[in-house]
C-alpha cells in the first residue's frame, strides 16, 4: 500500500502548509538551523552533550547493490556535524551490509537497535529489508526514512520511502514509453525478486486496461545485475522488441546496452531510477546517444525517482558541492542516503514532537509531527506523519542520455517531472 490518504486528501493537508513547506527550500538555511540550539521549538530535553545514534542497512553486495546510499548519507552527516550537529548534538553513524540477504538484514537491525541504541535508521537500501523487518521495526517503533524498494516499505507505520518506488517509477516509465515513444513492441525485463512479482503483474494489467494501444510483447523476471545479460537481449531481438524497459542498477543498464550492440538488437532502453547515475553516459560513450544501436534506436531513458545533479534547483546544487568536498559518487543511490538524511535532520531540527531528539521515541515524534519537507531534490512533498503509511515521492523525472550527458527528455510536466497518482495498493 502507498498511501493512506486519498490524492485529494494530500493536495489539502499539503496546501494548509504551504508556508511551512516554503520556509525550508534552501540546504543553507537548514544548516543554520541545525547548528541553532536557542529555539525553545528545537530544543531536546536531552542531555546537551548526548550523540544521536543512526544506522544504516544497506545491499553493498550481492545481485542488486546499492553501497552509495551509504555515501550519500555519511556525506550529509558529515555537513552536520561539521555545522555543530542538531542542538549541540552530534550525530553517530554507522552502517552494515546485508549483502541482499534476509538473515543478515535481520541481524543488522536487532544490533543496530538492541545492541548499538541506534535512535532511528536512515537510508535503507535493500531488497530483503522491509519484507525481514517490518514486523520488528513495527513491535519496537523504530522510526527508518530511505528507499521503498518493496511493497512491504509503502505499508509500515514507522517506514517512510523517500523515492518513487519501482511502482510508481514502472507507472511513470508506461505513461511516458507509450505516450511519447511510441515504440511498435515492448519487452520488459524484471528483476526476478520473488516479492515483487505478483504486484508487478497486478500494476501492469491495470495499466493496460485503462490504456487503449499500450501492450507488451514479452515480460520476462531474469534481470539480475549478477547475470551475463546477452541471452535476455538475443531473447529480445527475436521477439522483434523495439525498446527494451528494465528494472535493474547502472552497471546492469551499461552491459545490457553493450549486449545489445553485440547481438545487433535495434532498440531503445528504458530503466527505472536506480539506474541514474551521472557516470552513465561517459561510460556508454557514443553507445549511449540516440540511434547508436539503429534506426528504431530513440536513445536511453531513465525514470529518475530524484533530480538528476546538472538540476539548477539550490538543493541539488549544495548536496553535489557536498559530495565533491567528500569525494562521493554521485547517483541515484547516494541521492536517496542524502535526501534521507536531509529529511530526518530538518525534522529534528523543528522537533515539533517537543521529546528528546537522542532517543527513539522523540525522533517518532518529531518525525511524527513533522510539517511536509519541500526539497528540489524529489517532485513531491514529503511527510511521515502518523499514518499507517506513508505516500512516496509521487513523481519521477524522465532523462535522456544526449551530447555526452543527462538531459531532461521532452514531453513532461512543467517542473521537469512526470507527477502520477498513488497505484493500487497490492492485493
Amino acid at each position: 500500500m502507498h498511501a493512506v490518504l486519498s490524492p485529494g486528501d494530500r493536495r489539502r493537508r499539503v496546501s494548509r502548509r504551504v508556508s511551512a513547506i516554503a520556509a525550508v527550500a534552501a540546504a543553507s538555511l537548514l544548516i543554520a538551523a541545525c547548528s541553532s540550539s536557542s529555539s525553545p521549538s528545537g530544543s531536546s530535553s536531552g542531555s546537551a552533550t548526548a550523540d544521536i545514534k543512526i544506522g544504516q542497512i544497506d545491499s553493498i553486495s550481492g545481485g542488486y547493490p546499492f553501497g552509495d546510499a551509504v555515501a550519500g548519507a555519511q556525506s550529509y552527516v558529515a555537513m552536520v556535524n561539521a555545522a555543530g550537529g542538531i542542538h549541540g548534538h552530534k550525530i553517530v553513524f554507522e552502517s552494515g551490509d546485508d549483502k541482499g540477504q534476509a538473515s543478515e538484514a535481520a541481524t543488522l537491525a536487532r544490533k543496530f537497535v538492541e545492541q548499538d541504541g541506534d535512535v532511528a535508521l536512515i537510508g535503507d537500501s535493500s531488497l530483503p529489508e522491509c519484507p525481514t523487518n517490518q514486523g520488528y521495526y513495527t513491535q519496537n517503533k523504530v522510526p527508518i526514512v530511505g528507499t521503498g524498494a518493496q511493497p512491504q516499505c509503502f505499508a509500515q507505520p514507522f517506514f517512510q520511502p523517500v523515492n518513487a518506488g519501482p511502482y510508481i517509477g514502472h507507472e511513470v516509465m508506461w505513461d511516458y514509453t507509450f505516450s511519447q515513444l511510441k515504440p511498435a513492441s515492448v519487452c520488459q525485463l524484471e528483476q526476478n525478486d520473488p516479492t515483487s512479482i505478483k504486484y508487478y503483474d497486478q500494476l501492469r494489467a491495470e495499466f493496460v486496461a485503462s490504456h487503449p494501444g499500450a501492450k507488451f510483447t514479452e515480460v520476462t523476471y531474469v534481470n539480475d545485475a549478477s547475470k551475463d545479460p546477452t541471452p535476455a537481449v538475443t531473447q529480445a531481438k527475436q521477439a522483434g522488441c523495439d525498446l527494451i524497459m528494465l528494472s535493474t542498477v547502472a552497471p546492469n543498464l551499461v552491459a545490457f546496452v553493450k549486449a545489445a550492440k553485440q547481438v545487433g538488437l535495434d532498440a531503445t532502453f528504458m530503466c527505472l531510477g536506480s539506474c541514474y547515475d551521472a557516470s552513465v553516459p561517459k561510460t556508454l560513450g557514443a553507445l549511449g546517444e540516440p540511434g547508436a544501436l539503429g534506426p528504431k534506436d530513440q536513445g536511453v531513458f531513465v525514470a529518475a525517482e530524484l533530480a538528476p545533479i546538472n538540476d539548477p534547483s539550490p538543493d541539488v546544487q549544495a548536496m553535489v558541492a557536498q559530495f565533491k568536498k567528500t569525494n562521493t559518487p554521485a547517483d541515484f543511490w547516494s541521492e536517496i542516503g542524502w535526501l534521507s538524511m536531509a529529511e530526518v535532520v530538518n525534522a529534528l531540527t523543528a522537533n515539533k514532537g517537543g521529546g528528546d531528539i537522542t532517543t527513539s521515541a522523540g525522533v517518532v515524534a518529531a518525525l511524527q509531527k513533522m510539517d511536509p519537507y519541500t526539497n528540489g531534490l524529489a517532485a513531491t512533498p514529503l511527510i511521515f506523519g502518523t499514518a499507517q503509511s506513508h505516500a512516496p515521492n509521487l513523481g519521477s523525472k524522465m532523462l535522456l542520455i544526449k551530447n555526452g550527458d543527462w538531459t531532461t527528455a521532452p514531453g513532461q510536466g512543467s517542473n521537469g517531472f512526470t507527477i502520477v497518482k498513488a497505484p493500487t495498493p497490492p492485493n
